[in-house]
């Protein structure tokens, strides 16, 4: 009994020639050692590190070009400033006074028709689903602030916009 278990179990383990053996039929290259999952995954994990790679190289070099971005730009709003005459400016920068929104046209409009009775010259804005009553175009703040006192009775919320 002991040397027929002995043999049996032995059966179930390489002995030194076997191994030997199967150690000569392997190649010599590491492509002949990875199985084809195992080339599967190893190509895989190989994606991953490059992407990651390159995702942060293109990080870095998008800051950098924001952060040129950010310092040229500060330096050409400077310049521009500096050159642009103050006539053009003015022209540049019209304001009006918005008096209130209005769902329905034809409230907008008999506003407006009131307001030009009263010779102002209204102007309606169309902003998404509201349109937008305003009055005036003027060249700068201070005289636009001069006709908003004037309405501030009948249109609490108004205020001053650009054009």
């Amino acid at each position: 009994m002991g040397m027929k278990e002995s043999a049996s179990q032995l059966e179930l383990f390489s002995t030194a020639a076997a191994t030997s053996e199967i150690r000569a039929q392997l190649p010599s290259t590491l492509r002949g050692f990875i199985r084809g999952y195992e080339k599967t995954l190893i190509l895989a994990i190989a994606f991953i590190v490059i992407s990651i790679i390159s995702f942060s190289l293109g990080v870095e070099k998008g800051k950098n070009l924001v952060s040129l971005k950010k310092t040229n730009s500060q330096f050409d709003t400077a310049e521009e400033k500096q050159v642009q005459p103050k006539e053009e400016k003015n022209i540049l920068e019209n304001y009006t006074v918005q008096l209130a929104s209005y769902k329905g046209k034809v409230s907008v409009q008999r506003e407006a028709d009131r307001l030009k009775k009263k010779g102002f010259s209204p102007l309606v804005l169309n902003k998404g689903q509201y349109l937008v009553l305003c009055v005036g175009n003027f060249s700068d703040k201070q005289k636009a602030e001069t006709v908003l006192s004037e309405f501030r009775k009948r249109y609490p919320d108004c205020r001053i916009r650009r054009l």
